[in-house]
């Protein structure tokens, strides 16, 4: 049957319509922030001015349909690139990055302030932590696709910054 009627631009599954084309493709990068909040991106085509709605979560190589959105009235898909953060690094829904601490901290417990995507946090620290070692913050990471509510971890690993000068106290 598609032998006969394949080149007349119907289709029997589409009732004698012209079936659209699959679609263009469009890369869009945005910044991790963007993907962790989600973000929008405004589109000109043929006097059409559209804005798109990129979600929270969107990891790199996903797809966001635009109905409609391409020139041809076939559908846009968006190819999400998340651009390098230099604070943190990406492992699925789980986030990576490491905090400063002094040594005296590490000794002694205390408290250290860790940047989250959502903004900074106070982390415990217990005595006799060790250079490098990882704390699991719970909920800290990145959202779920579709799942707002659902996030991932941050993962933030310790690292000892030794102090140049030490005070009077501080050496005694």
């Amino acid at each position: 049957f598609r032998s006969i009627f394949g080149g007349m631009g119907a289709s029997a599954s589409t009732g004698g319509r012209a079936r659209p084309s699959r679609g263009m493709e469009q890369p869009v990068t945005i910044s991790l922030g963007e993907a962790y909040h989600g973000t929008s991106r405004q589109l000109q085509s043929d006097q059409r001015r559209m804005e798109v709605r990129i979600p929270p979560g969107v990891k790199n190589g996903s797809k966001v349909r635009v109905a409609g959105g391409a020139p041809d009235g076939s559908d846009l898909y968006l190819i999400v690139d998340i651009a390098a953060d230099p604070r943190f690094e990406r492992d699925g829904d789980n986030l990576k990055t490491a905090a400063n601490v002094d040594v005296f901290t590490l000794l002694l417990g205390g408290e250290a302030e860790v940047e989250t995507m959502a903004g900074k946090v106070k982390l415990s620290i217990p005595a006799g932590t060790q250079p490098d070692q990882v704390f699991r913050l719970a909920g800290r990471g990145m959202p779920h696709l579709n799942k707002k509510d659902v996030k991932g971890d941050l993962f933030v690993k310790l690292k000892v910054q030794v102090p140049k000068y030490l005070s009077p106290k501080q050496r005694e």
